[in-house]
C-alpha cells in the first residue's frame, strides 16, 4: 500500500485481508464503510474515487428467509453502483464448475451473480473461482478445524455417499495473491478486461483420503469411513447434536450436497498457477498438533453483528 490511494472497506465485519500483516501506516489508510444494500446512493459515495472494487460477499446459509438468489441479486446491484461511481474494475470470488442450474443453490446462485457482472457493462472484471479456503488461523480454515474438532472427540468419522469426491481448496494467502494479480497489483499488472480464474491449491484428496489425514494430523485415533450407505440428510441429522451443544451449524445438507458433488476442483486443472500454490496436506501436518482444539462458530462469525 506504500504510495498508494486510501483503501475503503465496505464490511460490517473485518478489514480487507492482504497478502502480509499490515503495518500501522498502511492499516491507517483502510477506512470502514458500512456495506448497506439498500441505501445505493450511501454505496455509491463509498466507491466514489474507487479503481478496483474486490468483492468477497457471499451468504453460507439460506437462514431466516435469505437465499444464495437474493445475494446474487445483492450482488448485481452491487456491480452497477460501482459502474456508476466509476470503478474501472471489479474483482469477485465465486466458486469452481458453477452454473445457473446447478442443483446446488450456493453454486447456482453464484453463477447468477457472475453473470450479472460479466453483464454490467464494466470497463473490466475478473472473477476468482475457490471452492473453499484453508489458512494461517482457525477462522479461515473452519471446515478443516471443525472436522479436527470432531476427530479429537469421537471414535467414528462417517461421511456421505462412498468418500471418493475430491476436494481441491487453496490457502488464503495464494487466494489473496491471486486476487491481488487479478486486480492488476501483481507484477505483471493489469491483466485482459475479462479474466476468470480457478483458485484451487495443488492437493486434491478424496473426502477419506482428506478426513483420514486430518486426523493422522491431530492425532485421533478416530476411524474415517464411507460406508456407502449414508445420503447427505442422513450424516447432517446425525450431526445435530454438535448443532446443539455449540448453538452453530455444523453441516447442512447443502454444504453436504455440493461436498458430494464433484464440483469442487478445479475447472481448469492444466492452469500452471496451481502446482505452484502450498500444499493442503503439508499445511495440516504443520498445524496439526493445534488444529481443532476449540471449536469456531460458523454463525458467530458470519452472522452475528
Amino acid at each position: 500500500l506504500e504510495g498508494a490511494p486510501p483503501v475503503a472497506s465496505l464490511s460490517r465485519r473485518q478489514p480487507p485481508l492482504a497478502p502480509a500483516p499490515l503495518s500501522p501506516a498502511d492499516a491507517s489508510k483502510v477506512f470502514p464503510r458500512p456495506m448497506d444494500f439498500s441505501d445505493e446512493v450511501q454505496l455509491g459515495a463509498s466507491l466514489e474515487g474507487c479503481d478496483v472494487l474486490f468483492c468477497t460477499y457471499w451468504i453460507r446459509f439460506a437462514m431466516g428467509g435469505d437465499s444464495h438468489d437474493a445475494a446474487a441479486d445483492r450482488c448485481a446491484r452491487l456491480f452497477n453502483v460501482a459502474r456508476q461511481a466509476g470503478v474501472k474494475r471489479v474483482v469477485f470470488t465465486s466458486h469452481t464448475r458453477a452454473t445457473e442450474d446447478s442443483p446446488c443453490a450456493y453454486l447456482a446462485g453464484k453463477a447468477k451473480a457472475c453473470a450479472a457482472l460479466r453483464s454490467a457493462g464494466l470497463p473490466s472484471y475478473a472473477i476468482a473461482r475457490p471452492c473453499g479456503i484453508f489458512g494461517d488461523t482457525p477462522g479461515e480454515s473452519i471446515l478443516m478445524n471443525n472436522a479436527a474438532w470432531v476427530l479429537r472427540r469421537s471414535p467414528l468419522f462417517l461421511l456421505a455417499g462412498d468418500g471418493s469426491h475430491r476436494f481441491q481448496p487453496i490457502h488464503v494467502r495464494d487466494f489473496s495473491e491471486l486476487l491481488l494479480e487479478l486486480g492488476g497489483f501483481g507484477t505483471s499488472g493489469a491483466g485482459p478486461a475479462a479474466q476468470e480464474r480457478d483458485a484451487c491449491g495443488p492437493d486434491a484428496p478424496t473426502s477419506v483420503e482428506l478426513f483420514s489425514h486430518v486426523a493422522r494430523a491431530v492425532g485421533s485415533r478416530s476411524i474415517v469411513r464411507a460406508p456407502g450407505v449414508l445420503s447427505t440428510k442422513m450424516v447432517t441429522t446425525m450431526s445435530k447434536p454438535i448443532d446443539w451443544l455449540t448453538g452453530d451449524i455444523l453441516l447442512d445438507k447443502g454444504d453436504l450436497d455440493l461436498l458430494c458433488s464433484g464440483l469442487t476442483v478445479a475447472d481448469d486443472p492444466d492452469d500452471p498457477a496451481i502446482a505452484q500454490r502450498r500444499s493442503l496436506l503439508s499445511w495440516l501436518d504443520e498445524v496439526g498438533p493445534n488444529l481443532g482444539k476449540e471449536y469456531i462458530s460458523s454463525v458467530d462469525r458470519y452472522y452475528k453483528k
